[in-house]
């Protein structure tokens, strides 16, 4: 079994729901972070509980992910702090801009295309630039059951998903060659705070960053490349 022990790890989303969940397990397993989220608020009171119970080195920086000029230089400095990145997990996520496609207006699909497609593949296109040359290291891409099953009403989320989904299938075979491992999680409903109404029968977000970390603990030898995870009551699946 792998360790993630002074692995360094770069979590986007960490602030809230999956994220904060996964970057507290990754912290008590002793690994190094470098987070970000949005609110500078909830930044502070996680790198707090992180730091009373964990000794590993921490990076944080809380800013918007349509700024890019903030992702790059959030990467460097990162890098700059912890070395060389072994693992990269996108996991910010929001979902604002529902409604059927004769509703959405192109300024929301817009807006979720550069949240859920763009960001994600700038921060997987720089931490790889910081990895290749390892020829190891993975880069866990936190999707959507969406991308296995459409759902009316969520057009814009699916389209921004199911894209960056495409895109990280062909990057899979692109860094493997490298020893790089692309892998991806598809959970279902999750009951996180961007929800409007408390889904207690849905997942929980310690339940999926569970998932995330056995995907992390595999042997370089091995890579798990898709794991769908649905809470018991989901049928959205052929």
């Amino acid at each position: 079994m792998e360790s993630l022990k002074g692995k360094n790890i770069l979590v986007t989303g960490a602030t809230s729901g999956i994220g904060r969940s996964l970057a507290l397990k990754l912290s008590a397993a002793g690994a190094n972070l470098a987070i970000c989220g949005r609110s500078q608020q909830k930044m502070e009171s996680l790198v707090k509980e992180i730091s009373a119970g964990s000794a590993a080195l921490i990076y944080s920086e809380s800013f918007d992910l349509l700024d890019q000029q903030r992702i790059f230089s959030f990467v460097d400095n990162a890098h700059r702090t912890l070395g060389d990145f072994d693992i990269l997990v996108n996991c910010a996520g929001a979902n604002p801009a529902k409604g059927r496609i004769p509703e959405i207006n192109v300024e929301d699909l817009e807006w979720m295309l550069k949240v859920k497609l763009v960001a994600p593949f700038l921060f997987m296109q720089e931490v790889y630039k910081r990895m290749r040359n390892l020829e190891q290291g993975m880069i866990l891409n936190v999707m959507s059951t969406v991308c296995k099953f459409s759902n009316e009403d969520v057009a814009s989320y699916t389209a921004s998903k199911a894209g960056f989904d495409a895109l990280a299938k062909v990057f899979r075979k692109e860094a493997r060659a490298k020893g790089l491992r692309v892998c991806s999680i598809y959970p279902g409903g999750v009951d996180t705070p961007f929800r409007d109404i408390k889904k207690p029968e849905y997942l929980n977000s310690e339940e999926v960053a569970d998932a995330i970390v056995m995907m992390l603990l595999q042997r370089p030898g091995a890579s798990v490349d898709e794991l769908v995870i649905r809470p018991m009551i989901e049928k959205n699946f052929s």
